[in-house]
């Protein structure tokens, strides 16, 4: 199956520009970098913003729905999220390891 074509407004994962924006507003500003470019997720791990839905980029990151899980809904529910950490999110709700920020790179650390 095929994602939607994206219009103007959507991105390729189907979130319009606009959620996308919102969600990447939630992710963890750091001193001393730009954040309109480089924050960190819940995890902290290291995203980039153009990295969106990028799974070759180390930096990538997608957007975790938490409502199922909290029967939540809406932004209220979205997170930003590096997408090796997002691929352990959906797998299973208690993952031994997370990707975490370590110096200037990401890794995979025990929890």
């Amino acid at each position: 199956m095929f994602p939607p074509n994206p219009t103007d407004t959507e991105t390729p994962g189907g979130y319009d520009r606009e959620v996308v924006e919102r969600v990447w507003g939630l992710a963890q500003v750091i001193p001393g970098n730009d954040p309109a470019v480089w924050r960190k997720d819940e995890f902290g791990a290291w995203i980039h913003r153009h990295d969106y839905r990028h799974r070759h980029s180390e930096f990538g990151w997608e957007i975790a729905d938490y409502g199922y899980r909290r029967q939540l809904g809406g932004l209220a529910s979205l997170r930003p999220m590096q997408w090796q950490n997002h691929v352990d999110f959906q797998v299973a709700a208690r993952n031994p390891a997370v990707m975490t920020a370590d110096g200037l790179r990401n890794a995979r650390q025990l929890v």
